[in-house]
């Protein structure tokens, strides 16, 4: 039987570090965690949505716990044995680069169909949609990193979602005309490439809107930047719960916190009613103070490392 994307992927991606240095992975899990996701997009697309329409629907709660999850997961402490595991992927080493684009052109052949013969019908449905899911994640999660390294983007009025739709576009234009045979040829940085120039004409054009736009309106973008750039330097559950409870002034919508819960396990997983209202209390309290009192991360995060200065 051939082996499944959601096969490749999970023993790929700890074969981007040597045995001796990656964490341990439970690969049994993420497959089936990944086999589940790949159902719900072609359930999705049977009803006549789109990848970034799904993504927004509660009818595939797993699919939209997986878009959630992967962008808190840029913001969770990474403890200390991650340490090697984070030095060989952020370190540039030649075989990490190799292994990694070995894994794009895989991905994005994948997405193509590539392969689909071997396969029956759905088994290379599953394989394409899954495919074409970890590329569109893969160029987002690039993007989130750059647009919100800084407030600038946010100042524009630019929202995470925003940055969905950008990536979503690129991958849609570019993912089915690559040739992932061409030797020279990077696919998923290409189109990130192609998202960065685009996530650029959107600030933009952005900037030219709000020429117009009255001084409290642009007050008002700046509040709400600066006031998410805070959050985003805290632990992750108190930026989860902070940001809800600020919602009225975030230009959100306010939520229950055990729906919270249920729609952040990474963030909020094991926390009690109680734990999280605390949390809250002395969240508000901290934000009024100098910054070094603040609930702020103890160790770095991906979006740390990441993080474009």
């Amino acid at each position: 039987m051939s082996t499944s994307v959601a096969t490749a992927v999970t023993h790929a991606l700890p074969a981007l570090t040597s045995a001796a240095t990656h964490p341990s992975i439970d690969l049994a899990d993420a497959q089936s965690d990944l086999d589940a996701v790949a159902r719900e997009i072609l359930a999705a697309r049977a009803r006549g949505l789109t990848l970034l329409d799904a993504i927004e629907d509660p009818a595939h709660p797993q699919l939209r716990a997986f878009h959630q999850g992967i962008r808190d997961a840029l913001f969770v402490e990474l403890p200390g044995e991650f340490d090697p595991w984070i030095a060989a992927l952020t370190g540039g080493s030649s075989d990490s680069a190799a292994s990694g684009v070995q894994l794009q052109r895989m991905l994005v052949g994948f997405a193509q169909g590539r392969g689909a013969e071997d396969r029956d019908a759905e088994q290379a449905g599953l394989q394409a949609a899954l495919a074409e899911l970890l590329v569109f994640e893969s160029i987002r999660l690039q993007l989130l990193v750059l647009a919100l390294s800084t407030e600038d983007y946010e100042l524009l009025g630019g929202e995470e979602s925003d940055i969905d739709a950008i990536a979503w576009v690129e991958v849609q234009a570019l993912l089915h005309r690559l040739d992932v045979d061409d030797p020279e040829l990077r696919p998923v940085h290409l189109i990130h490439a192609a998202a960065t120039v685009s996530l650029a004409r959107d600030a933009a054009a952005r900037t030219e809107e709000l020429r117009a736009a009255g001084d409290d309106f642009r007050e008002e973008l700046r509040m709400r930047a600066r006031l998410r750039a805070a959050l985003r330097e805290l632990r992750l559950p108190e930026a989860v719960l902070l940001e809800n409870a600020l919602s009225a002034l975030l230009g959100g919508e306010r939520r229950e916190l055990t729906d919270l819960q249920a729609e952040r396990p990474i963030a909020l997983d094991g926390l009690s009613r109680q734990a999280m209202d605390q949390r809250v209390s002395r969240g508000r309290r901290a934000l009024t103070r100098p910054r070094q009192g603040w609930p702020a991360r103890r160790r770095p995060a991906l979006f740390d490392l990441l993080r474009v200065t």
